[in-house]
């Protein structure tokens, strides 16, 4: 597969991907699931910055005063929020839950006028915990699947109900602060009556609130995923997500047109429905592949192809699970995490087993983690990419720091299909001379400790030196040692074999004048592993485009001496350390450009 490449001429480019989903929000509170979003959050330059989280209102308790109106604590929801903005991440706060159960009838008008009053009572403590400027970087989007579940207060599903609701969601957040960004309505059924409903409403309804005609909408928000829940592999339709998208686009157009410019998005386009099954391809490199191809198919059919003010591609892989599940890590245990309340998404069974304290887990990064990063390294304007088919294809950018990011992506829908293809790659108006040229792969021999697990046989409690491999294979993304190259004109050719599944990630990087600047803030965050203690050790990552790596350097004195304890290099912003021993460690992280210059060390700080 031959492809050309033109960077003298690039248009603005969104990351409109960076998002990830799970249930419920009572997770949170779990020490798994931080653990899961500190990997989430490890990945660099913000590559995973949305949390989309269902049931978050369950985490408020209501009281009622004395004249039978309720009142709110927060501090459950205070203490989740907490734990995703620490990690670099916003929430993507979906408007739903029961707070102590106490709604149940958004047509009644009593309980519409309240759950307004629960909304503003919310935006305004948020935007006074938060600050202003945090809080209008979120989106609040409707209740999750209202057409598709009987997770919605009033179900079967009440259309009438449900416009309602919108109109006291909205209302609610506009009176505290109209710049707030809300839409949905997050439907699941293709073309539901419960979206056609919603569409007609928000256009020309009569608002509850104001008794206007129409009601305001900052977004449009649905759900289309590749292949339909089973406990077979079944071929997921990767080209299938966006062609259906396009079709909901076509009928806003047609049927609602002064709707048709509004962002759109799709906040769950998982390749199968159910995340909680087994299918082993969730934790192998063909879930990383088709993950990149969705996203660029979604860019040309409907960014490109259909000019789609396109907001956001959400995946919905936050959960807490193993290998076959849909989740973003694997996780060790010696308890059946996914048999507990976010397999059947009753939220109250996390907060059980919070109260009587977790046992002890590990946990492995999977192969789409590393998409992510990979996917984080491009720039914000694309070149024009001659070439690919319904299999191959290639996203190439350049960012303002002198840097040209080449992805280029081999997948089959076809679950079981394998091979390779020789890429090659023509490049032309570069905008330097000389650069250092730099190659990740992830495919079944870079980037897959799933593959070290299965050699070991497949052990439900792996030993510690099991663990230690596979944590090292699941940085080994680095296909060749860098090299230093000259771009004759701003051109360059490259060949290599890709294989299916697989990702390539090709890096030309202009040399900066100097070393890499100083890291200012890291932490470590402490968990209980299988074999002892974990210290996950973070970092607020540089913006720098030319690092090769971080260095987190150990020493049991805090005066040192200091070594480098990751063996491998790393591009994302963490690393998880098993110390032994009860002594104290003291870490510092610095980074290493391509030409082997370091940074300062950070500040001191310890375990």
């Amino acid at each position: 597969m031959h492809f050309d490449i033109d960077f003298r001429q690039t248009t603005p480019f969104d990351h409109f991907w960076r998002s990830t989903g799970y249930s419920p929000a009572e997770l949170i509170l779990t020490p798994d699931m931080q653990q899961s979003l500190a990997w989430a959050g490890s990945v660099p330059h913000q590559g995973i910055l949305y949390n989309r989280v269902h049931f978050l209102l369950e985490l408020v308790e209501v009281e009622i005063d004395g004249s039978g109106e309720p009142s709110y604590r927060w501090e459950l929801l205070d203490e989740a929020l907490d734990v995703i903005l620490k990690n670099g991440a916003r929430p993507f706060f979906e408007l739903m839950g029961n707070p102590s159960g106490y709604f149940s009838d958004f047509n009644d008008d009593r309980q519409l006028r309240q759950w307004k009053e629960m909304v503003s009572s919310l935006a305004r403590h948020l935007i006074q915990r938060y600050g202003m400027q945090e809080v209008l970087g979120w989106y609040f989007e409707t209740w999750n699947e209202p057409d598709g579940s009987g997770w919605w207060v009033q179900w079967p599903a009440d259309e009438t109900a449900f416009c309602r609701y919108y109109d006291a969601c909205s209302a609610g957040l506009w009176a505290v602060e109209p710049r707030l960004v809300m839409g949905g309505p997050g439907t699941c059924r293709h073309l539901s009556p419960l979206l056609k409903a919603f569409l007609e409403h928000v256009d020309h309804g009569t608002n509850v609130f104001s008794g206007e005609r129409g009601s305001r909408i900052d977004f449009i928000s649905v759900h289309e995923k590749g292949v339909r829940s089973h406990l077979e592999d079944l071929t997921p339709d990767s080209q299938g997500i966006a062609s259906r998208e396009a079709e909901i686009v076509d009928y806003i157009r047609t049927h609602h047109p002064r709707l048709a410019g509004l962002p759109f998005m799709n906040n769950e386009c998982d390749p199968q429905v159910g995340w909680w099954h087994t299918h082993t391809w969730h934790g192998t490199p063909y879930y990383a592949a088709i993950a990149v191809k969705i996203i660029h198919q979604h860019l040309q059919t409907l960014s490109d192809g259909l000019q789609v003010n396109y907001a956001l591609l959400s995946n919905d892989n936050g959960f807490v699970g193993s290998w076959g599940n849909r989740t973003l890590v694997t996780r060790f245990g010696g308890d059946a995490f996914t048999d507990t309340g976010q397999s059947h998404h009753k939220p109250h069974a996390i907060r059980e087993l919070r109260q009587n304290g977790r046992p002890p887990f590990s946990m492995v990064k999977k192969p789409i983690v590393n998409a992510f990063a990979l996917l984080s390294m491009l720039g914000e304007r694309r070149a024009r990419v001659g070439g690919g088919n319904s299999e191959i294809g290639a996203l190439a950018t350049l960012n303002a720091q002198g840097q040209a990011a080449l992805l280029i992506y081999h997948s089959r829908d076809r679950i079981t299909s394998s091979g390779k293809e020789r890429i090659t790659l023509s490049l032309g108006g570069l905008p330097f001379e000389r650069a250092v040229l730099a190659h990740y792969r992830i495919d079944q021999d870079h980037g897959n400790p799933y593959v070290l697990w299965e050699n070991a046989g497949a052990p439900e409690r792996p030993s510690p030196e099991l663990l230690a491999e596979m944590h090292r294979a699941q940085e080994e993304i680095l296909l060749a040692e860098p090299q230093e190259v000259e771009l004759q004109g701003g051109s360059f050719h490259l060949s290599f074999d890709l294989p299916l599944p697989g990702l390539s990630l090709v890096l030309f990087t202009a040399r900066p004048s100097g070393a890499p600047e100083k890291i200012e803030k890291a932490w470590v965050e402490r968990y209980q592993g299988l074999h002892g203690v974990e210290e996950f050790v973070r970092w607020q990552g540089l913006e720098s485009r030319s690092l090769r790596t971080y260095e987190v350097l150990a020493s049991a004195s805090v005066q040192g001496p200091y070594r480098r304890i990751n063996p491998t290099d790393l591009l994302c912003t963490g690393y998880l350390h098993t110390p032994g021993g009860t002594d104290p460690v003291f870490y510092r992280v610095r980074a290493v450009d391509y030409w082997g210059r370091s940074g300062p060390d950070s500040d001191v700080f310890r375990g």
